[in-house]
């Protein structure tokens, strides 16, 4: 597949996630919303698999793609950060947005040591 399909697939993810997020308080019967939420989840693994596969060309390209990583963990940790911090002065804290964030930082730890360990 090329970027283009990579390009496309993550846009159709967007867009799918910001549809089941329900904006405008008119989404859908139950089957409709699962069945977005199983297009969701096809996406997502759709995507994942270009992330495992890409390989940097050069140095610059490797630089990059690190920059691009660090941006969307950091933007992943900030967004769960706020939802915590939402949802903890609402008094209704959803137990998937601390595991998420334990999640996120914990694979980073590991990465990280595994990288060090392979380099």
């Amino acid at each position: 597949m090329t970027a283009l399909a990579e390009y496309l697939i993550a846009l159709a993810l967007v867009a799918l996630l910001g549809l089941l997020a329900n904006p405008w308080m008119v989404w859908m019967p139950t089957p409709a919303l699962m069945a977005a939420v199983l297009f969701v989840a096809i996406l997502v693994a759709l995507y994942a698999g270009f992330v495992y596969r890409e390989r940097a060309a050069d140095e610059r390209d490797a630089l990059h793609r690190a920059l691009a990583g660090r941006a969307a963990f950091l933007t992943a940790l900030a967004l769960l950060t706020l939802a915590l911090i939402y949802q903890g002065a609402t008094h209704a804290i959803d137990p998937f947005i601390p595991a998420t964030l334990a999640a996120t930082i914990l694979a980073k730890l590991v990465a990280r040591a595994w990288a060090s360990r392979r380099n």
